[in-house]
């Protein structure tokens, strides 16, 4: 029922482990669409979930800016920002999932809003630094 996330080429930073990072990304939100799409779930499954989601998305924005600051990448500053509004927004969803009673609901903005956010950043943000990336020898 939900549209799931399909990696083309045109996500692609050009660096091989940040791509093999955010292909994983997605199938964790793909799997939150699954899980919205099961007729019988339960809040463990979904707290269970999220966690994965919020811990892989942590490691992942963690990976990027470990990168900005050994190559001394120049918009390290305004992509961390970038980073940290999703990390805020994210925490804001698993509070409200503790809080309330349709996970259904919760885990379905969640998956909507991170495979949004995440494409439209990787297209608009992160390809900013594959030129810089590359040049500094990663690949």
């Amino acid at each position: 029922m939900n549209n799931k996330f399909i990696w083309t080429n045109k996500y692609s930073v050009g660096i091989q482990l940040i791509d093999e990072q955010h292909k994983h990304f997605f199938e964790i939100v793909n799997k939150i669409l699954d899980f919205v799409d099961k007729e019988l779930s339960t809040k463990e499954e979904l707290f269970a979930l999220l966690n994965e989601f919020e811990n892989y998305a942590m490691y992942h924005l963690g990976t990027e800016e470990e990168y900005f600051d050994i190559l001394k990448y120049p918009d390290a500053i305004l992509h961390i920002d970038n980073h940290n509004k999703y990390r805020e927004i994210i925490k804001k969803y698993i509070n409200r999932a503790r809080e309330e009673t349709e996970i259904k609901k919760i885990a379905e903005e969640v998956a909507s809003y991170s495979s949004s956010w995440l494409s439209g950043h990787i297209l608009e943000v992160d390809k900013k630094y594959t030129k810089f990336f590359n040049e500094h020898g990663l690949k």
